[in-house]
Protein backbone atom coordinates (compact mmCIF):
# COMPACT_ATOMS: atom_id res chain seq x y z
CA UNK A 1 0.00 0.00 0.00
CA UNK A 2 1.38 3.32 -0.62
CA UNK A 3 1.27 6.77 1.87
CA UNK A 4 -1.82 8.23 -0.30
CA UNK A 5 -3.83 4.89 0.90
CA UNK A 6 -4.36 2.94 -2.23
CA UNK A 7 -2.66 0.09 -3.81
CA UNK A 8 0.43 0.75 -6.37
CA UNK A 9 0.08 -1.80 -9.01
CA UNK A 10 1.66 -2.02 -12.07
CA UNK A 11 -1.51 -1.28 -14.15
CA UNK A 12 -2.41 1.63 -11.79
CA UNK A 13 1.01 3.18 -12.93
CA UNK A 14 0.72 2.51 -16.18
CA UNK A 15 -2.21 4.51 -16.49
CA UNK A 16 -1.13 7.29 -14.28
CA UNK A 17 2.29 7.07 -16.76
CA UNK A 18 -0.10 7.39 -19.81
CA UNK A 19 -1.86 10.33 -18.45
CA UNK A 20 1.04 12.51 -17.09
CA UNK A 21 2.61 11.30 -20.77
CA UNK A 22 -0.50 13.09 -22.27
CA UNK A 23 -1.26 16.06 -19.62
CA UNK A 24 -2.02 18.61 -22.15
CA UNK A 25 -4.86 16.55 -24.10
CA UNK A 26 -7.89 14.91 -22.64
CA UNK A 27 -8.15 11.31 -22.95
CA UNK A 28 -10.85 8.81 -23.10
CA UNK A 29 -10.93 5.17 -21.48
CA UNK A 30 -10.50 4.06 -25.03
CA UNK A 31 -7.31 5.82 -25.84
CA UNK A 32 -5.91 4.41 -22.67
CA UNK A 33 -6.96 1.14 -23.26
CA UNK A 34 -5.62 1.45 -26.82
CA UNK A 35 -2.24 2.51 -25.46
CA UNK A 36 -1.98 -0.10 -22.63
CA UNK A 37 -2.93 -2.72 -25.60
CA UNK A 38 0.02 -1.75 -27.53
CA UNK A 39 2.19 -1.89 -24.91
CA UNK A 40 1.22 -5.17 -24.19
CA UNK A 41 -0.67 -4.83 -21.18
CA UNK A 42 -4.26 -6.20 -21.02
CA UNK A 43 -6.09 -4.40 -18.96
CA UNK A 44 -9.88 -4.21 -18.80
CA UNK A 45 -12.25 -1.19 -19.18
CA UNK A 46 -13.21 -1.93 -16.01
CA UNK A 47 -10.06 -2.23 -14.26
CA UNK A 48 -9.38 1.29 -16.40
CA UNK A 49 -12.49 2.67 -14.78
CA UNK A 50 -11.67 1.64 -11.34
CA UNK A 51 -8.27 2.95 -11.07
CA UNK A 52 -9.55 6.34 -12.86
CA UNK A 53 -11.91 6.79 -10.32
CA UNK A 54 -9.25 6.18 -7.50
CA UNK A 55 -6.82 9.12 -8.81
CA UNK A 56 -10.20 11.25 -9.04
CA UNK A 57 -10.44 10.92 -5.30
CA UNK A 58 -6.68 11.42 -5.41
CA UNK A 59 -6.95 14.85 -6.92
CA UNK A 60 -4.57 13.34 -9.56
CA UNK A 61 -6.66 13.58 -12.39
CA UNK A 62 -9.52 15.52 -13.69
CA UNK A 63 -12.38 14.72 -15.56
CA UNK A 64 -14.44 16.60 -18.32
CA UNK A 65 -18.01 15.50 -19.92
CA UNK A 66 -19.15 17.33 -22.82
CA UNK A 67 -22.60 15.90 -22.58
CA UNK A 68 -24.48 12.50 -21.50
CA UNK A 69 -24.08 10.42 -24.72
CA UNK A 70 -20.01 11.47 -25.08
CA UNK A 71 -17.43 9.90 -23.45
CA UNK A 72 -15.84 11.13 -20.41
CA UNK A 73 -12.13 12.95 -20.85
CA UNK A 74 -9.69 12.44 -18.37
CA UNK A 75 -6.67 14.87 -17.83
CA UNK A 76 -3.35 14.22 -15.49
CA UNK A 77 -4.37 17.24 -12.60
CA UNK A 78 -0.22 18.55 -11.99
CA UNK A 79 -0.35 19.89 -8.70
CA UNK A 80 1.99 22.68 -9.65
CA UNK A 81 0.84 23.49 -12.56
CA UNK A 82 -0.83 26.94 -13.33
CA UNK A 83 -4.31 24.99 -14.84
CA UNK A 84 -5.77 25.45 -11.14
CA UNK A 85 -5.65 29.58 -12.23
CA UNK A 86 -7.33 29.65 -15.80
CA UNK A 87 -10.28 28.21 -17.82
CA UNK A 88 -9.34 25.37 -21.01
CA UNK A 89 -11.02 25.16 -24.27
CA UNK A 90 -11.65 22.15 -25.32
CA UNK A 91 -12.50 21.18 -28.70
CA UNK A 92 -15.26 19.16 -29.74
CA UNK A 93 -14.18 18.19 -33.26
CA UNK A 94 -10.15 17.39 -32.86
CA UNK A 95 -10.05 17.07 -28.96
CA UNK A 96 -7.87 19.61 -28.35
CA UNK A 97 -7.26 21.71 -25.18
CA UNK A 98 -6.44 25.08 -25.10
CA UNK A 99 -5.19 27.52 -21.70
CA UNK A 100 -7.26 30.49 -21.61
CA UNK A 101 -4.07 32.58 -19.71
CA UNK A 102 -6.56 35.86 -20.45
CA UNK A 103 -6.82 39.24 -18.56
CA UNK A 104 -10.40 39.16 -19.66
CA UNK A 105 -11.31 36.06 -17.86
CA UNK A 106 -10.08 36.90 -15.01
CA UNK A 107 -12.08 40.30 -14.86
CA UNK A 108 -14.85 37.89 -15.56
CA UNK A 109 -13.97 35.71 -12.70
CA UNK A 110 -13.78 39.06 -10.55
CA UNK A 111 -16.87 40.37 -11.37
CA UNK A 112 -19.10 37.10 -11.27
CA UNK A 113 -17.25 36.82 -7.28
CA UNK A 114 -17.85 41.08 -6.12
CA UNK A 115 -20.92 41.24 -7.69
CA UNK A 116 -22.64 37.57 -7.25
CA UNK A 117 -20.98 35.96 -4.46
CA UNK A 118 -19.76 33.64 -6.41
CA UNK A 119 -16.40 31.67 -7.23
CA UNK A 120 -15.85 29.74 -10.33
CA UNK A 121 -13.91 26.74 -9.93
CA UNK A 122 -11.17 26.79 -12.71
CA UNK A 123 -10.31 23.04 -12.44
CA UNK A 124 -13.55 22.14 -13.42
CA UNK A 125 -14.66 24.79 -16.01
CA UNK A 126 -14.44 24.58 -19.69
CA UNK A 127 -15.29 25.65 -22.38
CA UNK A 128 -16.29 23.94 -25.40
CA UNK A 129 -16.43 24.83 -29.10
CA UNK A 130 -14.27 24.24 -32.09
CA UNK A 131 -10.53 25.74 -32.72
CA UNK A 132 -9.59 27.93 -35.11
CA UNK A 133 -8.16 25.07 -37.33
CA UNK A 134 -11.36 22.77 -37.37
CA UNK A 135 -13.33 25.76 -37.41
CA UNK A 136 -11.04 26.95 -41.34
CA UNK A 137 -11.91 22.74 -42.23
CA UNK A 138 -15.12 22.81 -41.97
CA UNK A 139 -15.20 26.24 -43.63
CA UNK A 140 -13.80 24.74 -46.08
CA UNK A 141 -16.00 21.90 -46.70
Amino acid sequence: MNSSGGYKTKQRQAILDYLIDNKTSHVTVSNISEHLEKEGARVGVTTIYRHLDKLLEQGLVRKYQVDGTTSACFQYADQGSECMEHFHLKCEKCGRLIHLNCSKTAELCRHIFEKHDFEIDFFRTVFYGLCSECKRNQAEE
